[in-house]
């Protein structure tokens, strides 16, 4: 009789156990934590750009971190400064977290695909967004 070529449901389940707390498969979980998403925009060059999300914490038993990201991996927290501005705010009525990136003096190499990521304990919600750059507007 041929041996089956197929693994049984508890070896997945102990290989799934080895993993180290925060790794990526516990973090996979998608949540609705998002009460506003950022929205794709075009910019002027030369011109400053902002970006908001909002974030709901009433169930959630510590503070949210967010990042903020271009393409798939940038993480843009590094790289404030005169370009990037990063503010967040808190509402303790609603339990609201506001995160903003503004983008000062927008240049042509802003343009492209941005993600912003927020995580509590062993929750994970992302959301896509898109800049364009246009060049100033002839008067």
């Amino acid at each position: 009789m041929p041996e089956p070529t197929t693994t049984d449901n508890k070896e997945r389940d102990s290989e799934e156990e080895d993993l180290a707390p925060g790794e990526q498969r516990e973090m996979s979980e998608q949540s609705g934590m998002f009460v506003l998403r950022p929205e794709s925009a075009t910019a002027v060059k030369g011109k400053d750009v902002s970006f908001v999300a909002k974030v709901d914490s009433k169930a959630m038993l510590r503070k949210p971190s967010m990042k903020w990201l271009k393409g798939k991996w940038c993480d843009l927290g590094s790289k404030a400064g005169k370009h990037l501005a990063f503010k967040e705010t808190y509402d303790r009525n609603t339990k609201i977290y506001t995160y903003e990136m503004s983008i000062i003096k927008v240049v042509d190499a802003d343009a492209g695909n941005y993600r912003c990521e927020v995580t509590s304990k062993d929750k994970v919600d992302s959301c896509f967004f898109d800049i364009t750059v246009e060049g100033r507007p002839r008067l």
